[in-house]
């Protein structure tokens, strides 16, 4: 639908060429036309190079080879291509400072003012990207002795990143010296005394060139491995191993390009917090000619590319660290009677240089210690209610840079900048690179670890008697600083769940791991009935008679498992630059109701969580919370799976069988883990269901 004929100017149409309704959220409703990316084109292509070779000499069997992979990233996806409008209500509460928005004001009425709390405009351009991935190896079965047998191994891989076909990418130097000063306290004791002053600014921007097209190679990437199997016995075996692996390059590709060659343009709907408008629908940008799309900067300031705006690169000057996997186990094989056979593992996996995920790529952090002398000062007992802390880094103060933005001496021309204007907030100059509105972006950090540590008890029958079985018991733990990767938006569902808390204080994030599953059962089982002909029972049926009652086999699967751990945070954190968590004050922060209970209780204050045991940590103040909760955890799974199968032997060489499988067959309900963002609405209610009912599907299988 045409934006234009509900009053919208045409530049929404023109900035991405396409024709669409701009998205427009309103707090507590439905939003209108809510998309993001649904003119995604891609042409993802990768081609493998291989070779292997395998040569046997007495006791040895060696195998080397290698391999190549080029992978070409073909893609385009403009997000929110025609806008996107917030209409929050904090615009119409009575003090849109200091008021409580889930109390006061409503979205909807910010709507038909027509005065959005924000928005913007994405302008993208498709990006053709390459990355290769190359590998050599060689391995050794040595056979030594009749008992003995050693596995000797060695890997060299190694990634180069992406680069961009048109060098439409840069790279975030946090180092690099922009060559210019700044007083950032504009010459005010109140701002001194908060330790701003002339400061040579850092951080700056550095563009492809033909020698400097990616970021530099992690080229020590060797992996030894070792194995061995040895017989104790006529039916023990050892076995063990160890080997060290590698992860991809975490800048395999990525979808958008460098921030200059892109637009996030944003729409400053006011100046002073909510208590006047200046942005307006119609006129969404100002300080441009009216009805004009603003436009990418690309390399026209150099170095100091996007000077006034949020500097949200993917890539920084750094190594590419691949991430280093250590593996080792050892256990016991035995074979006993009945042709049973049980084994016992000790397995573990230590890694290191994993990344912390997209919210480590920001530095533009306002410092800890900064902040620790803010809360002292404006809210020394770590009062809720008190948000002094946040509204002095909100307030407005002399912008020192707006000499550089507007008048003779102006060396930037960018109108959609809030750095045009007399003030800005004082958040942005006490913040590491006061030049940028925003963050400060780059590669990952690549610093977190993780360990895991299990018993694995495998059991085995071979067919016999119309009986086989085979399953698994595994008793483990698992610890990390960062689960970023590990089935991310299966489970966080993009809500920042689980996201670091204080980016300056990493070390604090360890915990358990997102898919932490202390015990785990699995049982997969076949058993042919012993009615019919050639069975155990009725061997000599006649054939009518067995038709019905003959031929048929049971199977089932059975799954025991713990539920994941949960992780905290606030709904409306108030954390400069991390995911705020709740403090947690007593040991079991669960009720003590399960969540069937909680789903089916009439009383409405039911809740998963023990309410009591959580409580707000204060303005600009991390909470005690740990990133994911070993006492607090979501539904564990029980499920049985049954088959049941019946052949007709039509004549020979041709056979008909008939198949009916039970999904869920005791139709027992798994519910997800509740909302975990303490304060909100939804925190600790059971809302909906994680698996699916009773499944049942029958089908006819002809073989010939």
């Amino acid at each position: 639908m045409d934006p234009t004929r509900f009053g919208l100017p045409s530049l929404f149409v023109r900035a991405n060429g396409l024709t669409r309704m701009p998205v427009i959220n309103v707090d507590n409703y439905y939003p209108l036309d809510q998309q993001c990316c649904v003119d995604t084109i891609n042409g993802h292509t990768q081609y493998i190079y291989s070779s292997s070779m395998s040569w046997v000499h007495g006791k040895h069997a060696v195998k080397f080879g290698g391999e190549q992979r080029p992978f070409f990233n073909n893609f385009y996806q403009p997000d929110y291509p025609t806008g996107i409008f917030n209409f929050g209500k904090i615009i119409t509460a009575q003090n849109p400072f200091g008021g409580n928005p889930t109390e006061q004001g409503t979205g909807l009425a910010g709507m038909l003012l027509g005065f959005p709390d924000s928005g913007q405009l994405n302008i993208k351009y498709p990006v053709e990207n390459k990355a290769t991935q190359t590998a050599f190896y060689v391995q050794d079965d040595w056979k030594v002795s009749t008992r003995l047998t050693i596995n000797l191994g060695l890997r060299y891989e190694w990634s180069v990143p992406y680069s961009e076909r048109y060098n439409r990418i840069e790279f975030s130097d946090f180092n690099g010296d922009s060559g210019i000063t700044v007083d950032l306290s504009s010459g005010q004791p109140d701002l001194q005394a908060l330790g701003l002053g002339p400061t040579r600014l850092k951080g700056t921007t550095i563009f492809p060139s033909s020698n400097n097209r990616h970021i530099p190679i992690d080229s020590n990437n060797w992996g030894p491995r070792l194995g061995f199997a040895y017989q104790l016995g006529t039916n023990t075996v050892a076995r063990g191993g160890f080997g060290v692996f590698f992860g991809l390059s975490s800048a395999t590709n990525f979808q958008y390009s460098g921030t200059a060659f892109r637009k996030d343009a944003i729409m400053h709907f006011s100046l002073d917090g909510g208590l006047t408008q200046y942005a307006t629908l119609d006129n969404p940008f100002p300080t441009l000619p009216p009805n004009t799309v603003p436009q990418p900067q690309g390399k026209s300031y150099g170095k100091l590319a996007e000077w006034g705006f949020a500097n949200q690169n993917d890539l920084g000057r750094t190594a590419d660290h691949n991430s280093e996997v250590y593996q080792w186990n050892l256990g016991l094989q035995h074979l006993f009677p009945l042709g049973v056979v049980i084994s016992a593992d000790y397995s573990a996996n230590r890694s290191t240089h994993l990344p912390w995920g997209g919210a480590t790529r920001n530095r533009d952090v306002l410092p800890a210690g900064i902040r620790q002398q803010l809360v002292n000062s404006l809210n020394p007992t770590h009062d809720p209610a008190n948000t002094a802390v946040s509204d002095l880094l909100a307030s407005l103060v002399t912008n020192p840079f707006q000499s550089m933005f507007s008048g003779p001496g102006a060396i930037f021309n960018e109108p959609d900048s809030q750095y045009n204007n007399a003030t800005i907030p004082l958040g942005n100059l006490l913040s590491p690179y006061a030049q940028f509105d925003g963050n400060f972006e780059g590669s990952p950090l690549l610093g977190a670890s993780s360990w895991y540590n299990a018993l694995l008890v495998r059991f085995q029958k071979r067919p016999s008697h119309g009986l086989s079985f085979e399953g698994n018991y595994t008793w483990s733990k698992a610890t990390d600083y960062s689960s970023f990767g590990a089935n991310y938006w299966i489970y966080f569902l993009g809500s920042g769940l689980g996201n670091p808390q204080d980016l300056n204080n990493l070390k604090a994030e360890h915990s358990l791991g997102a898919n932490d599953t202390p015990q785990r059962f699995v049982l997969a089982t076949v058993y042919d009935l012993p009615f019919g002909r050639k069975r155990w029972l009725g061997s000599s049926m006649n054939r009518v008679l067995d038709g019905f009652v003959g031929g048929w086999a049971l199977n089932a699967y059975l799954t025991f498992q713990s539920g994941p751990p949960i992780p905290f945070a606030e709904a409306n954190f108030r954390l400069a630059g991390g995911t705020q968590r709740p403090n947690i004050n007593c040991p079991h922060p669960l009720s003590g109701l399960s969540l069937h209970d909680v789903a089916f209780s009439p009383d409405p204050t039911a809740n998963f969580f023990n309410q009591s045991c959580f409580s707000d940590p204060g303005d600009q103040i991390p909470g005690n919370a740990p990133r994911f909760s070993g006492n607090a955890r979501g539904q564990g799974i029980k499920n049985l799976d049954l088959g049941l199968f019946k052949d007709f032997a039509i004549k020979e060489g041709k056979k008909l069988q008939l198949r009916g499988e039970f999904f869920n067959f005791t139709n027992s309900v798994r519910f997800s883990t509740p909302y975990s963002a303490f304060q909100d609405p939804a925190f600790g209610l059971v809302t909906t269901q994680q698996n699916s009912p009773r499944r049942v599907q029958v089908a006819v299988r002809f073989e010939f």
